[in-house]
């Protein structure tokens, strides 16, 4: 019977209180989410001379590299007539689970990677104290209750994604901010990412799991006071979007979390281009269907938008879809600009405001502005297009949702909105239409 610890007791009340989480941002989280995101079945790990499987970050600052732990030394438990036909066959075994690991990762992998970086960002000395989470705190963080009908199915799944992060080993050259230089972790004796231990509490008949971990060397030393640690604040409605439907939007909305995190608190907008995100994202560039990726932007920019994660996204969408176009698009910048609740550090001499009070003011600011009078003809429409766009804005439409109810697609809606098509009469009879029944109902 597994059930919750009162250890964890104070953890899972500041959890459950704030939609946000402390996330520290460092090259090797940044390195870390790569590896995770680049694996799965389209895995984008490098085999070694000896087949294993590793991943290399490289930056102007430095690389880190994420492996598995290496075999143990096969040729030595065996007699030397014996070893040379038993030594290849284990290895290639081994390196075969390390292969199965990396095809097993997946966005939750990535998931639980940050919630146990959470915990580890709520202790007084992060580079050096112990972290505990249980299992039942992780399903409530990922907003999950059951999997296929089961409890103990979801809890497997995430001891099988935890076996994973333990198993991940790095070396790290990196530039020594504090002392200047350079700094080595791993050269001689592989390094681990999380050390985890798993403990077990018993008391009568009554028996919960629970793990305990600590940062790495290589990820404590960007934890010091004297290193590079930004905290942040990752969304919780980021972490229970589902991994297998919204893949895509939670990978770019940890980007532009981490991201933001730094640029934010330099007074800057994030900015990058979709092939940087890509990257990062462990994507392939689709060059056969472009249209597909470019609409897969916009779709999980407007639901980051939605469920508060970004303020605002600037996002050039692309004059005309001929050939050659995706090639320039690729390296069009995207700047957005995060919500300043995730990104901000809160002043703990300011008192937070009520439940009620802060209820208020979402609801407060989400009534539409009063929209002028809708045009009294078509031809207004027509004579003017960049009237469509106001008319969105001021009652809170999307392109796509609009685009539907007009039967046509919304490269064809934002093509009449910019005026680069003119907008036929039926169109503009059925945006009319639409604009004064939502007059009437306001």
């Amino acid at each position: 019977m597994e059930k919750h610890s009162p250890v964890f007791e104070s953890i899972e009340k500041s959890a459950i209180k704030n939609r946000e989480l402390p996330v520290p941002t460092s090259p090797v989280i940044m390195a870390a989410l790569r590896a995770l995101y680049a694996g799965g079945p389209q895995n984008r790990w490098r085999p070694d001379s000896f087949g294993r499987p590793y991943y290399r970050y490289d930056s102007r600052d430095g690389n880190i590299t994420l492996f598995f732990k290496p075999p143990p030394n096969f040729g030595n438990r065996f007699d030397l007539s014996k070893a040379m036909y038993y030594t290849p066959r284990l290895a290639f075994i081994h390196s075969g689970s390390q292969r199965a690991a990396v095809h097993g990762m997946s966005v939750e992998t990535a998931d639980i990677f940050l919630i146990l970086m959470a915990s580890i960002a709520r202790l007084r000395n992060p580079a050096w104290d112990i972290a505990r989470i249980g299992l039942d705190e992780i399903a409530r963080l990922r907003g999950v209750a059951l999997r296929h009908g089961s409890v103990q199915n979801l809890y497997d799944d995430f001891k099988a994604e935890i076996l994973r992060l333990s198993d991940l080993c790095l070396s790290m050259t990196w530039r020594d901010y504090a002392g200047g230089g350079s700094v080595t972790y791993g050269k001689q004796i592989p390094d681990r990412l999380l050390d985890i231990v798993d403990v077990e509490y018993k008391k009568g008949r009554e028996t919960w799991t629970a793990l305990s971990f600590r940062c790495g060397q290589a990820l404590s030393h960007f934890l010091s006071p004297d290193g590079l640690r930004w905290i942040g604040y990752y969304s919780r409605s980021l972490l229970e979007l589902s991994p297998y439907h919204e893949a895509f939007t939670k990978k770019l909305g940890t980007y532009w979390t981490m991201v933001g995190v730094v640029a934010g608190k330099k007074g800057s907008s994030p900015r990058a281009t979709p092939r940087t995100i890509l990257d990062f994202c462990g994507e392939e560039v689709n060059w056969r269907n472009p249209g597909h990726t470019v609409d897969a932007f916009f779709k999980a920019l407007d639901r980051l938008v939605e469920i508060g994660v970004l303020a605002e996204a600037r996002i050039t969408e692309p004059p005309s879809r001929i050939k050659g176009y995706f090639k320039e698009w690729l390296e069009i910048p995207i700047t957005v600009t995060l919500s300043e609740r995730i990104w901000r550090i809160r002043d703990k001499a300011k008192r937070p405001l009520s439940h009620q009070r802060r209820t208020a003011r979402i609801e407060h600011a989400r009534q539409p502005i009063p929209a002028p009078t809708a045009p009294g003809t078509t031809r207004a429409l027509t004579e003017n297009p960049f009237l469509i766009r106001q008319f969105r804005t001021d009652y809170y439409l999307h392109q796509a949702e609009l685009a539907r109810a007009l039967g046509i697609s919304r490269q064809t809606l934002s093509r009449y909105e910019r005026g680069l098509h003119l907008l036929p009469v039926d169109k503009a009879s059925k945006i009319l239409q639409i604009w004064q029944r939502k007059a009437k109902t306001d």
